[in-house]
């Protein structure tokens, strides 16, 4: 893989971890909480969703940038895919700031003339910044490459980013007081972020019938290169090649092989990221086993809206992201 786009995987990464960060700590430092505009749905969704998907891209295209490639087989379509992931990371984070940014506009009573408020509001701009400098490192990494965007489909690109927050600007917040209005608000954030990444997604074409390689071929060369390269610790490779072929890991990874079966890794996936985000809901609101109740509402709930929010940005990018190609084996 070529230095700039290494560089451009890089720096995805770097900008995903400091989103990451600055959504963690605007969301839970006491007084920053307190003027917090975009804590609430839709906008907190998009956050949500944004930092987790920004994460995930980053790291693929980190991945796909710094793995052993054969001689010869990096080719246009595999590095047109490496791009694809880094510009939707950047755009991830770049839309859930922009919805940040509506929501301090649509409610400034709660962050103007609060020394908290001008602080947050100097993250903001901070992240914007580092992000438009990202930004602009991927157009530098790709400005020799004129056919990187499909004719007339970034307009549908840019138009799908415009109408979301546009729908963002002008939500009735009021809807949310429900508990059907406020899961509504949830997946009306989840729409409004993943619509417009397909579309940009979809604006960076790779070429006619190209065999590309996917996650999992992804993962193997780089397991083949780890195993090349860590020495004595080779042992474990060799004991986790031994637990592989067991008769019973086999049969859940045939399960589990999104390359026959579709959805079973992607709804196991939304199921324990579900738990995992609930639990940490409640960690964080000092619950306990006097409330198994309500720890178990909270469960069911998170577990519903990340397996549609996973769904969701699977069935749109799957394909775009180029995750896992078809086979019959």
């Amino acid at each position: 893989m070529r230095g700039r786009l290494k560089v451009s995987a890089l720096l995805t990464f770097v900008l995903a971890i400091l989103f990451y960060l600055f959504f963690q700590i605007s969301k839970h430092q006491p007084a920053l909480s307190q003027v917090n505009a975009f804590a609430d749905d839709p906008y907190d969704s998009i956050g949500s969703f944004g930092v987790q998907f920004a994460l995930f891209t980053a790291l693929l295209s980190l991945l796909r940038a710094f793995r052993p490639y054969q001689e010869g087989r990096v080719l246009d379509s595999q590095e047109r895919l490496l791009l694809r992931g880094t510009y939707l990371s950047c755009l991830s984070v770049a839309m859930t700031l922009a919805a940040d940014i509506v929501a301090m506009i649509r409610h400034p009573v709660m962050w103007v003339g609060e020394p908290a408020g001008y602080v947050l509001a100097a993250l903001v701009v901070g992240m914007v910044l580092l992000t438009a400098l990202v930004a602009w490192q991927l157009h530098y990494a790709t400005q020799n490459r004129r056919s990187l965007f499909a004719p007339n489909v970034w307009i549908r690109a840019g138009g799908s980013c415009l109408i979301s927050l546009l729908i963002l600007a002008l939500y009735p917040e009021s809807w949310r007081q429900s508990v059907p209005g406020e899961l509504l608000t949830v997946l009306v954030g989840t729409a409004l972020l993943f619509v417009p990444l397909w579309a940009v997604g979809t604006a960076i074409p790779l070429s006619s019938g190209a065999f590309v390689e996917d996650f999992i071929d992804d993962l193997i060369a780089a397991y083949r290169w780890l195993k090349a390269h860590i020495g004595p610790l080779v042992v474990f490779c060799s004991l986790f090649e031994k637990i592989l072929n067991w008769s019973f890991v086999q049969a859940v990874l045939r399960w589990l092989n999104p390359r026959k079966y579709t959805w079973n890794l992607i709804i196991l996936i939304g199921i324990i990221m579900g738990m995992v985000l609930a639990l940490a809901e409640t960690l964080g609101e000092g619950g306990g086993p006097h409330q198994i109740g309500r720890f178990v509402m909270i469960v069911a709930i998170f577990i519903s809206l990340e397996c549609i929010a996973v769904l969701l940005g699977y069935v749109l990018l799957e394909k775009p992201l180029g995750l896992f190609r078809k086979t019959s084996e």
